[in-house]
């Protein structure tokens, strides 16, 4: 007689130790094989950085410089007392990092706020699967895609990319924590968790404009959850609202009033419009005075109505739209590496870490299909309420709207560098490429652990 192998098999015990195990071993070798954590590495837009952080702590422009707030205050923290001292810049041609005074603190924080995000994320989101062997595969997954240098090298990279990765996956495992403690008991006490959770998600939120769509979405799934009896008397809940809606008011206001919004729009000007006769007429249609982006009239009219115009002509022509999103969305997933420095110090063991890594983060839109087609699956297991699908698809639903929402702006907006500007995004569709699925077959195991022994 034979009976069907499940978790049950297994003390539950030895799956919490094996999961610890392996985000210890993961954080020893990121702290092993990339080197001094202290050496860093510029970028063309360090310097604007540096700048925007010499804003006033309590002046409208640390808000709305060229810069965001998290960045504004990080630099202005970390300030040595005479200054900070720029000594490579690994944009122009690959280079080998040095130590910055004042930058090595820099680095050294977003490497350990990249071992505390993605290791945490690991635990409370392997804590939650059913499967022992599910349980220890998503920990090696999840630690393995953060700490390969396809990731793992931003780190020493002195622009916003290491604190939108380690702060997203703190905001994400924390929101974990918080969706199963609310979908087992809808009264349970959970304000601990969503204070964590705002503090990390309000500071990711500022690190680029777009992360403010993810709260707006953010708002309207907690208002689907308030369609259910259960969920509409939970005062966190309401809470987190009312929270995310004043970070999109924050966001939305000091984006409009902030330098770098010109500065995406005045690109577009640049590269979309004037070298397109059939677009410059429509937009002299609508108000621009000029044909040229050379003319001397150009500027103050942009600086008027630049962004406006912009606007309008994107909700009257949407085919510009749909054009634009169907040419960008494909090259957004290529060139994922960072190309600002080289560490062949580190190699051998530089180049299997590259080899792993490739393997799990794909340049191509793949990882776009793939967590589409596990997302639907596990959205069709939550209409039958199969096991813990419904928690775990609201959870893969965030996911995945959160990557499309930033996406989607990122490309209308930007007209270079869109492959960096579209990392957390595609970074997103590249994570849940392995760990829908993986809920998938969790979900199934846990359904077939509710038959009966096999004889």
């Amino acid at each position: 007689m034979f009976r069907a192998v499940t978790s049950k098999s297994f003390n539950p015990l030895w799956g919490s130790l094996a999961v610890l195990l392996i985000i210890v071993v993961f954080s020893f070798m990121r702290l092993r094989y990339y080197g001094d954590p202290a050496l860093s590495i510029a970028g063309n837009d360090t310097i604007s950085y540096v700048e925007s952080s010499k804003a006033s702590l309590f002046s409208a422009e640390i808000w709305t410089g060229r810069r965001l707030l998290t960045t504004n205050l990080l630099y202005k923290i970390f300030e040595p007392e005479n200054g900070y001292e720029i000594k490579v810049n690994g944009s122009l041609e690959t280079t080998k990092r040095v130590y910055q005074p004042g930058f090595d603190r820099i680095v050294i924080l977003q490497m350990g706020l990249s071992i505390l995000g993605w290791g945490l994320l690991a635990w409370l989101f392997s804590e939650n699967l059913r499967s022992t062997w599910a349980k220890i595969a998503s920990a090696v997954l999840i630690l393995a895609f953060a700490f390969t240098p396809q990731m793992a090298d931003w780190d020493s990279i002195l622009l916003s990319e290491s604190l939108t990765f380690s702060l997203f996956a703190l905001q994400f495992a924390l929101l974990v924590k918080m969706a199963f403690l609310l979908y087992k008991d809808p009264d349970a006490s959970v304000i601990g968790w969503a204070l964590a959770w705002a503090v990390a998600s309000f500071f990711w939120t500022f690190l680029r404009d777009t992360n403010m769509f993810t709260s707006v979405m953010t708002v309207a799934l907690i208002a689907a959850l308030m369609i259910a009896p259960r969920y509409r008397r939970n005062k966190t809940l309401k809470g987190i609202a009312i929270f995310q809606l004043l970070v999109i008011v924050l966001a939305f206001l000091t984006a409009r009033s902030s330098a770098r919004t010109m500065d995406q729009i005045d690109n577009l000007y640049i590269d979309d419009v004037f070298p397109n006769p059939a677009l410059v007429a429509i937009f002299q249609e609508m108000g621009m005075p000029v044909d040229s982006y050379l003319e001397p009239e150009f500027h103050p009219w942009l600086q008027e109505h630049g962004s406006t115009t912009m606007i309008r002509f994107m909700l009257a022509h949407p085919g510009y739209v749909a054009q634009k999103l169907a040419r960008d969305f494909a090259p957004a997933f290529t060139e994922i590496k960072q190309t600002y420095f080289n560490a062949r110090d580190l190699k051998p063991m530089r180049d299997y870490l590259f080899g792993l890594g490739n393997a799990l983060h794909p340049e191509n839109t793949t990882p776009f299909l793939a967590s589409l087609l596990a997302l639907v699956g596990i959205v069709l297991l939550a209409f039958r309420n199969t096991a813990n699908s419904r928690v775990w698809a609201w959870l893969c639903v965030w996911l995945f709207l959160s990557a499309s929402l930033t996406l989607i702006p990122t490309i209308l907006g930007d007209t270079w560098a869109l492959n960096r500007h579209a990392l957390y995004s595609t970074l997103i569709y590249r994570l849940g490429m392995w760990l829908f699925p993986l809920i998938l077959v969790d979900l199934a195991w846990q359904q077939d652990a509710q038959t009966a022994p096999l004889s």
